[in-house]
């Protein structure tokens, strides 16, 4: 699989946030909020929050966005089928942040894939 960033990959709709905000599959921590759901596709997109409040300056902000999409970029093939939505509540380091990322990520997908086992599970016969 590619490991491409299109425009096919972005969240771009309020009612794709949405979706993600109501499954309320979360990871992170106090600085960065990242949550999931699942998309009904074969791949997975991505929707970033980066609030000027938080990160002033458009550069750092950019900067922020780039590698927040280059981490989703890498680990894409393990959430597939996903959306994920960073929401930035706080300046971080970049270490910090794309540690962070990282491990929510798989977090969110764990937890997603969990509650879809359990849903299954549930359905009848």
């Amino acid at each position: 699989m590619p490991l491409a960033f299109g425009r096919h990959m972005k969240m771009r709709k309020t009612d794709e946030f949405s979706s993600v905000f109501r499954f309320k599959c979360t990871g992170g921590n106090a600085g960065l909020a990242v949550m999931a759901a699942p998309n009904g596709l074969e791949h997975a997109r991505l929707g970033l929050i980066i609030p000027k409040r938080i990160i002033a300056d458009a550069v750092r902000r950019n900067r922020v966005k780039r590698l927040l999409r280059e981490g989703f970029r890498l680990r894409q093939h393990e959430l597939h089928g996903l959306d994920i939505v960073a929401r930035m509540k706080a300046e971080m380091t970049e270490t910090d942040l794309l540690d962070t990322f990282g491990s929510a990520m798989l977090l969110c997908e764990s937890c997603v894939r969990k509650r879809l086992r359990n849903a299954a599970a549930a359905l009848p016969a």
